[in-house]
């Protein structure tokens, strides 16, 4: 983090090499197969919101994004961040460099995405369950299902859980999870 203001030259370099090693590989790939989302994993940002400033963001990631991004988009493929944590402030940001949606959506560090996806519906998200309630029983499980339903409702939503789902979840709690996870998207799209 301190090379962004100790190193600032180099840190464009850094970048400025991966984005045309990845224009590189994607050029190649393509010729093979067209996936259908490409994500950049970040994790640029933590429980209290991202680790870098709008200010260092607009510096030194979107000139790359905005280099590597249309190359995809060009394509026909989406392009999804992945970044842990409170995510929120960083959506108009993402937005701004061509980004299409993010994930996991974290819970714990206090992501809405109910909110984001009424702020933003055209962001894709994935993610946002909350995988600390799936050892809780049906009842936790369920209540979860509801509080992200809304979202589920508005399209360009994969509910999933909010990153790896914890050890302690047994067989039975993720045969309920699943149970439910098919009900609920059947009922958002009836309910739209």
């Amino acid at each position: 983090m301190f090379a962004f203001y100790d190193q600032p030259e180099l840190m464009h370099q850094i970048n400025a090499d991966l984005a045309d090693y990845y224009l590189q590989g994607l050029q190649e790939l393509f010729c093979i197969l067209k996936p259908d989302v490409i994500d950049f994993a970040e994790d640029m940002s933590y429980n209290l919101g991202p680790m870098l400033s709008e200010k260092l963001f607009d510096t030194f990631l979107l000139p790359y994004y905005q280099k590597v991004i249309p190359f995809i988009k060009q394509n026909g493929i989406r392009v999804m961040v992945d970044t842990d944590g409170l995510v929120t402030d960083m959506v108009p940001w993402l937005i701004r460099a061509g980004v299409d949606g993010v994930f996991p959506l974290e819970r714990q560090a206090g992501v809405d995405l109910v909110q984001i996806k009424k702020d933003y519906p055209a962001f894709v998200l994935m993610g946002g369950y909350d995988k600390m309630v799936m050892w809780k029983g049906e009842a936790a499980i369920r209540a979860e299902f509801e509080r992200i339903l809304p979202a589920m409702k508005q399209g360009g939503y994969l509910p999933s859980v909010d990153h790896q789902t914890p050890p302690s979840v047994s067989m039975q709690d993720y045969k309920i999870y699943r149970t439910l996870l098919e009900e609920y998207c059947v009922k958002a799209v009836w309910e739209r």
